[in-house]
């Protein structure tokens, strides 16, 4: 019933360490890379009306809001009493489509007018008499009057006539033509209007309307380490937490390595610009959301064997070593190689070493 004081000591330490220890796994590792983006439209179109031939250039009539879905037809600004109409195409509006004229800017304005159900009778890509009346109807349907010009003179009245024939006098007409600053050509509609940039009666100086067009993206950067693990197809979940939802995406591109904007100057961290495309799984409200994307990435090709990180550690002759459990627990050091990590596993060769056996990873 006399324990000495050492003993009673004893009695009242902590009991001896014992292993903790993990199974040896064959499994496909994988690393999940998690990172942050900002929710955008696929395509953003600034509307810039060309300036007023006398005057100011202002705001005469608000005819959109933010926030608005508009349809092609739409009247998006009047600048100066005269109107912005969005338009179905992929090319801007980079001149003045006068009568006669030709190229890939009428092409694209007749299909436009044809979709809005007017019709053009003439040969594709000619701008003219039935082109014309579609435009003076498609203003007139808006309420304006479109703009009238003198048709460009024909080359061989300008050589004094044809086969040396004095041309007929005659009192040339004007047409209807297609002004660039009247027209902005959104490439899918419905559109959406971001941002309203100037209001009633505010001097034009520059963009006045932000339309956003196709589904809306995510747009993110890659660090260097992580480029290494993602490649574009890669699935990738989708979390708002300011809305709880979590959605589908895919990465659709991975851009060149680009450095960091200064400070100032729309500050980025430097890496690989990655767009992720949710489709219409990304709802209109999540605009502007900054959102948090997970990547799950395979880093091997098929079932490895594997151990917990913490199993694997370094001797002094340089070697990598596991420490295996063995019957009785006996402990027994193995010299393993290692490959790819991912999710706290390492891969890891090594003989004595197989699926199922136990591995040391720390003590209690």
């Amino acid at each position: 019933m006399i324990k000495s004081p050492q003993q009673i000591a004893a009695d009242a330490g902590p009991p001896k360490a014992s292993a903790i220890t993990a199974a040896v796994e064959r499994r496909v590792l994988t690393d999940t890379v998690v990172l942050r983006g900002t929710v955008s439209p696929g395509k953003t179109i600034e509307v810039t009306p060309a300036a007023g031939g006398e005057g100011k250039a202002v705001i005469t009539r608000r005819t959109v809001k933010s926030g608005q879905r508009i349809k092609a037809g739409t009247v998006v600004a009047e600048v100066s009493g005269r109107p912005v109409i969005a338009l179905h195409g992929a090319i801007p509006a980079y001149r003045d489509i006068r009568p006669g004229a030709n190229g890939p800017d009428v092409r694209q304005i007749q299909k436009a007018l044809r979709e809005l159900g007017y019709s053009v009778d003439e040969a594709e890509a000619i701008y003219g008499p039935s082109t014309q009346d579609a435009v003076r109807r498609l203003f007139a349907d808006r309420g304006y009057s479109p703009t009238l010009t003198l048709p460009e003179p024909d080359p061989a009245d300008l050589a004094g006539g044809r086969k040396g024939k004095t041309p007929k006098p005659s009192t040339p007409r004007k047409a209807p033509m297609v002004k660039a600053g009247e027209v902005v050509f959104v490439p899918e509609f419905p559109a959406r209007v971001t941002e309203v940039k100037a209001g009633l009666g505010d001097e034009v100086k520059g963009s006045v309307v932000t339309l956003a067009a196709g589904n809306l993206a995510v747009r993110a950067t890659l660090s260097a380490a992580d480029r290494k693990l993602v490649s574009s197809g890669k699935l990738v979940k989708i979390l708002s937490e300011e809305s709880g939802l979590t959605l589908p995406g895919r990465i659709a591109s991975i851009g060149a390595f680009q450095d960091g904007g200064a400070e100032g100057q729309g500050a980025t961290l430097p890496g690989y610009p990655v767009v992720v495309e949710g489709g219409r799984n990304l709802p209109e409200r999540l605009a502007g959301q900054d959102v948090r994307l997970t990547i799950e990435t395979a880093s091997t090709n098929g079932k490895v064997l594997v151990v917990p990180s913490s199993a694997v550690y370094a001797t002094a002759d340089g070697s990598t070593q596991v420490m295996k459990m063995g019957p009785g627990d006996r402990q027994q050091r193995v010299a393993v190689t290692t490959g790819a990590t991912g999710g706290g596993f390492v891969e890891v060769e090594g003989d004595g070493l197989s699926e199922g056996d136990r591995v040391v990873v720390g003590e209690k």
